[in-house]
Order: structure tokens, then C-alpha cells, then sequence
């Protein structure tokens, strides 16, 4: 039998949980989107960065080369989404502006290697992660 004091602390209790329950979903649904904003400011920022002169040197992935900027900058764009080191490397050939979308750069051969069968396993059917290529930039 419950009497009007226990009554009122179990009211309380119910209180208390309730509040820290919708108190911990609001701190993981602002964490989550602030997550969320930053992966896409730097996707954003990503996407408009193309570098014709790199002030790199080491290995990476290319998983493209094309003369359409569009494409080119979509496909980075895809790919640093995800997480990856994704930016597209401008050149020209034969007076022409040609476009390199590449993952890294790596350090080391065996990094970029290693890069490209992850991407083999985790994108089995996209035909640039099936074509491409590690690059070393001296």
C-alpha cells in the first residue's frame, strides 16, 4: 500500500528520471549535430578546394581524371563526405585543364596501398574505386 508520502517521492523519482532521459537525448541530439555541421562545413570546404600546384609530395589513391570539373569536384566531394582525404589535383594536358580526384596523401606506399583495398572492399561496385590507381607525387 502506498501512502501519500511515498506517493510523493515516487512522483519525484518519475520526475528526475524523466528529465535525465530527455536531458541525455538533447545533449546526444546537439553532439550528433554539431558532428553533423562540422563534417559538412569540411565537405563544403573540401568541395571547393581544388590545387593546381601541390605543396605535397608522397603517395595517394587517383581515382579519377577527367576534363569535367563538375564531376570531378562530386566525386571528391562523395568521398571526403565519407571521411577521406579527397581532393582533386588540377594539371593541364595538351593546353587543356585536366582534373585528378586522389585520396590522400600517404606517407608511405604501403598506406596508400593499403587505402585502396579498403575502398575496393568497402565500394565493391564503383567503377572509379575499381580503375584506380596509387600515385606517387615527388
Amino acid at each position: 500500500m502506498i501512502n501519500k508520502q511515498t506517493g510523493k517521492i515516487s512522483k519525484l523519482m518519475l520526475m528526475m528520471i524523466a528529465t535525465a532521459v530527455v536531458l541525455v537525448g538533447y545533449v546526444a541530439f546537439k553532439k550528433r549535430n554539431t558532428i553533423v555541421n562540422e563534417v559538412s562545413s569540411i565537405a563544403t570546404t573540401v568541395s571547393e578546394t581544388i590545387i593546381s600546384e601541390p605543396d605535397y609530395t608522397g603517395y595517394g589513391v587517383q581515382l579519377m581524371a577527367t576534363r569535367d570539373i563538375t564531376q570531378a569536384k562530386q566525386l571528391m566531394h562523395d568521398f571526403a563526405r565519407d571521411g577521406y582525404s579527397a581532393f582533386v589535383l588540377s594539371t593541364e594536358l595538351r593546353g587543356r585543364p585536366i582534373y585528378k580526384v586522389r585520396v590522400g596523401p600517404y606517407l608511405y606506399k604501403s598506406e596508400a596501398v593499403a587505402i585502396k583495398d579498403k575502398l575496393k572492399r568497402r565500394y565493391p561496385r564503383n567503377r572509379y574505386v575499381k580503375s584506380s590507381l596509387v600515385i606517387y607525387l615527388p
